[in-house]
């Protein structure tokens, strides 16, 4: 991998990723939130005098073959899309032993009318997602055709709410299935090899990239992650994430569904 700085940008360059995805991915915005959090910004040092806290060490939902194949955003900025699509399939399995196609593009260009670069805040997808529903996935539904954004077979998602620190979000995990979180990343987490830990530098900027988590192990100290980068990505498109790096749930929070 090739980092190549251009200002105050970056522009990384790997044999397992789209260059323009690469391309892509230092346009994300920050979002409004990261605020510091309650008495849990201290991380997991009360845990087991939380009343949240989770009564599991390790929680990975691959182990019952509840995850599908991560997807691929591809040089669209719809990571968010991606995520939410993940754990809605994910957690559809666990209601129904089912599996279910969705569409991310469908959210991503209907009905939040983003154009391909335009990124988009996880909270404002699940908000979308949960009013007007997901249509169902087909053979080149990504990008989404807008000529169909009008279908009425969609998916409906009952409720979402946001977890604000890792103690509740461990807890979900370990009872419920996985969540939807964002996190600040740099050029090192596009090319994170399999087993590896992604640690987010101290000190630098980087961009917000949202994920679907799936676990955790409290031994190893980190989150498990399914991204949006294909199979090619990390460890088959699941990565592993240090407690505490780039703000995942720690500072900046989590996501629940509810179908």
């Amino acid at each position: 991998m090739k980092t190549v700085a251009r200002g105050k940008a970056w522009r990384a360059e790997s044999a397992t990723l789209s260059p323009v995805l690469l391309k892509a991915l230092p346009k994300f915005k920050d979002a409004v939130r990261e605020k510091p959090l309650p008495s849990e910004s201290l991380l997991f040092k009360t845990l087991a005098d939380a009343p949240s806290a989770p009564n599991r060490q390790k929680v990975d939902w691959r182990d019952k073959g509840v995850m599908g194949v991560p997807g691929d955003q591809g040089g669209c900025n719809a990571c968010s899309s991606f995520a939410v699509v993940a754990a809605v399939e994910a957690l559809h399995f666990l209601k129904a032993q089912q599996r279910l196609k969705l569409a991310p593009g469908f959210i991503h260009t209907c009905l939040l009318g983003r154009k391909c670069v335009d990124p988009a805040d996880p909270m404002d997808v699940l908000e979308k997602a949960s009013a007007y529903g997901v249509a169902y996935g087909f053979p080149g539904d990504y990008p989404y055709p807008s000529d169909q954004c009008a279908t009425t077979n969609r998916y409906r998602i009952a409720q979402c709410s946001f977890m604000r620190g890792p103690n509740e979000t461990m807890a979900w995990l370990a009872s419920h299935g996985p969540v939807v979180a964002d996190m600040r990343i740099e050029p090192s987490f596009l090319h994170l090899q399999r087993n590896s830990v992604y640690r987010f530098p101290d000190g630098a900027a980087g961009s917000l990239h949202t994920v679907c988590v799936i676990g955790y192990d409290q031994d190893a100290e980190h989150w498990i992650v399914m991204n949006s980068f294909g199979t090619g990505w990390s460890d088959g498109g699941f990565g592993l994430v240090a407690f505490d790096s780039g703000g995942l749930v720690q500072s900046r929070g989590a996501w629940q569904i509810v179908l």
